[in-house]
């Protein structure tokens, strides 16, 4: 039998790659430097429905985003917001010591929301004031939005981070994304 190469390893994985990510929920993209060389079916779905709610293009978004992230990082979780305001939480993974392919996950923050209210037991105005922080608003601008003073926000927040198990807004966004 012939010696395997680093190609003939990284062609053998790829289709057990792709049967894992084709049935996930989750939209998976890979680029292969700043082009989009595969987009799994949630990921299709994400892309169309964005064109034609938020004339909005995901592919541009993406390849924007990671123009900004430098080469050679490790795992990286972002909160990147649409043209029109629609926040998502990208993990992004480099597939390779190269950094040639990068795989990048996509969620909506709306789509899971939901879910991690229930789950950690948050009240509906819990709830506002997570998304507006994972908004990057801060406790002043997030009283102004909910039309309540800064104090109360913060007493919110403390709230938070007891049903979460955290201690401040960068766990707290973790824990989310």
């Amino acid at each position: 039998m012939p010696p395997r190469t680093a190609e003939s390893r990284r062609t053998s994985r790829t289709p057990n790659f792709r049967a894992v990510v084709d049935g996930l929920a989750l939209a998976v993209l890979v680029f292969r430097g700043h082009q989009l060389v595969y987009a799994n079916e949630a990921a299709q779905l994400l892309r169309a429905r964005l064109r034609s709610k938020y004339k909005s293009e995901l592919t541009v978004l993406l390849t924007d985003h990671l123009r900004e992230l430098q080469r050679g990082v490790g795992p990286t979780m972002s909160l990147l917001t649409g043209q029109r305001g629609e926040p998502f939480y990208l993990h992004v993974i480099p597939l390779d010591d190269t950094g040639g392919d990068i795989a990048v996950s996509v969620r909506e923050l709306g789509s899971s929301m939901g879910a991690f209210r229930t789950r950690y037991g948050l009240s509906r105005r819990e709830a506002e004031v997570v998304e507006l922080v994972m908004l990057g608003y801060r406790n002043r601008d997030i009283a102004t939005v909910l039309g309540t003073a800064p104090a109360t926000i913060k007493k919110h927040l403390t709230h938070i981070f007891d049903k979460v198990g955290v201690d401040t807004r960068t766990q707290l966004i973790a824990r989310i994304a």
